[in-house]
């Protein structure tokens, strides 16, 4: 879906977002996570061949994912994500929102549509991460839907949403063809992990523990302010459950 508002983005600054989720349609696991990995679209370029070379450096094959993560890639990502999130936050960052599956009121607020309420709480990412004075490209995992204008849906309403940018773009692609949803995709699951307690793989926990550390932190299990700008974990506290 392009251009949904003809608007011109000449003289802003442009950022693309990659955008996945998880542990959405677990019934075991309390907490969804959609996270969302912004880079300055200048760089874009740069960034992919950089990341390639990392991966031709420890041989790494394959679409990157989270539930793929095995002890052969430690080395990998720590690599690769001590160099990105070396980067100044307006270059690259991170933002994600945590929601407790267990108070959310389907029936009363979302018409008994588990997707329906999926997709307002990716509005309420994206509709808070969107600076009025610049522009975007928004780029999903595909996510099989009930409802084939959920995404399009998703583009509207926050294109005429006050005090949003301009939203050149949005559409779903498969996660094997694009390296930065792989990496939204792993940058989420930690963070799904982490507040889940999981707790079973020796792998992941090590892999969150190295992405937390890139950041400066100890582990993932955090909330962060709105200021926070390199890697912010937002957990929604639903009142009334919502």
């Amino acid at each position: 879906m392009k251009n949904i508002i003809k608007k011109s983005i000449e003289g802003k600054k442009i950022y693309n977002i990659y955008c996945d989720e998880s542990s959405v349609d677990n019934p075991d696991l309390q907490f969804l996570v959609i996270g969302a990995l912004f880079i300055d679209r200048k760089i874009v370029p740069e960034l992919r061949k950089k990341i390639k070379k990392i991966r031709n450096k420890y041989h790494i094959q394959g679409e990157l994912k989270w539930g793929k993560t095995s002890s052969l890639v430690l080395a990998f990502y720590k690599e690769l994500f001590n160099y990105l999130f070396s980067l100044s936050p307006s270059k690259i960052s991170y933002k994600c929102i945590v929601v407790d599956k267990s108070k959310v009121n389907y029936k009363k607020y979302h018409k008994e549509d588990k997707e329906l309420a999926f997709y307002k709480f990716y509005y309420f990412l994206l509709k808070n991460s969107l600076d009025l004075d610049k522009g975007y490209y928004i780029f999903l995992d595909f996510k099989p839907s009930r409802n084939k204008n959920r995404v399009r849906r998703l583009g509207e309403f926050l294109s005429f949403t006050s005090n949003v940018g301009i939203i050149k773009h949005i559409q779903s692609y498969p996660s094997k063809d694009n390296i930065f949803i792989q990496i939204s995709d792993i940058l989420t699951g930690a963070v799904s992990f982490s507040k889940n307690k999981i707790g079973t793989s020796k792998n992941k926990e090590e892999l969150s523990r190295i992405i937390a550390n890139s950041i400066g932190k100890k582990n993932l299990d955090f909330c962060s302010s709105l200021e926070e700008k390199r890697f912010n974990i937002f957990c929604i506290i639903l009142g009334e459950n919502r």
